[in-house]
């Protein structure tokens, strides 16, 4: 049975090696925004707050959502639904939804990719990352999305790959941790989680909410913080990052310092509960 290879535009098929835009079109893409999350049997997974962070990232560009898009998402599920049947991706997937003007309005264009399923199993082996200081973080109200960063994270990404590093920690203009290469991040330090705030210029994870509460359920505090110096993840007992779709990666090591897991493993564990008890309840409601 093949797997893949359909993408979904404006509600219709095309293969994923199909020419759907020209040269001089591509900047259309670069006015839109571009979230992703994850799905598991064939449900995204917390579906609400996923979608409330697409229209809030849509309103900051000024982006209108089509006519069809409802306030409940209905359409953005059904879709996703569509693409993962087509595809044959009926456990796990991590798709990719990117809205951006279009010549009758805004276009919706959806990706997927099958990843290992499990409800955001953590990584077996840890990441090594390092510090990205070639480059800060500009503070615009686009900080939250990805459009906000897409291009310092290009850059970062060149720089990780020259050092062979998995990932990298950026920093915002005052020279504090805010975010890592299409992730955020948190680390453990005396039974307290600390997270980036708002307030960091960080780019923001819909999943993190949820890693906050899978920790306060797994016995530690959690607390957002304005202002993480490089010290405080030198000084932390694990550090982890958080993707949308992976869920909570462990990090094993930044630059020389090298990290536990054991605490990180504690808090994906009820967050894997909290996904699973999340998909059971939307079931029950039909």
């Amino acid at each position: 049975m093949v797997k893949g290879g359909f993408v979904l535009y404006n509600g219709k098929f095309f293969r994923a090696d199909e020419k759907l835009f020209s040269g001089d079109e591509l900047f259309r893409l670069e006015a839109g925004i571009k979230i992703w999350f994850r799905t598991e049997d064939n449900e995204i997974l917390f579906h609400e707050q996923n979608y409330a962070y697409l229209c809030a990232a849509t309103r900051a560009i000024n982006l209108v959502l089509p006519e069809d898009f409802d306030l409940g998402g209905a359409r953005l599920r059904r879709d996703v639904s569509r693409l993962l049947n087509k595809n044959k991706f009926y456990l796990a997937g991590r798709v990719v939804v990117y809205l951006f003007p279009g010549v009758n309005g805004t276009d919706v264009l959806l990706t997927a990719e099958e990843i290992p399923r499990g409800f955001f199993p953590m990584n077996e082996n840890g990441l090594l990352i390092d510090i990205f200081n070639e480059g800060r973080k500009s503070d615009t109200v686009m900080n939250p999305y990805e459009t906000g960063s897409r291009f310092l994270w290009l850059i970062a990404a060149a720089k990780a790959q020259s050092l062979h590093r998995q990932n990298m920690i950026l920093m915002n203009r005052a020279g504090f941790c805010c975010e890592g290469i299409g992730t955020s991040f948190g680390y453990i330090h005396e039974n307290v989680l600390y997270v980036p705030s708002g307030k960091s210029e960080g780019y923001r994870v819909v999943l993190t909410e949820m890693v906050r509460e899978a920790a306060r359920q797994a016995g530690f505090m959690a607390a957002e913080k304005d202002e993480i110096s490089t010290s405080d993840l030198e000084q932390a007992e694990e550090v982890f990052l958080i993707d949308n779709a992976l869920g909570i990666q462990w990090v094993l090591g930044i630059g020389n310092r090298r990290y536990y897991s054991t605490k990180t493993f504690e808090i994906v564990k009820k967050l894997q509960l909290m996904a699973q008890n999340k998909k059971a309840f939307r079931n029950a409601k039909g």
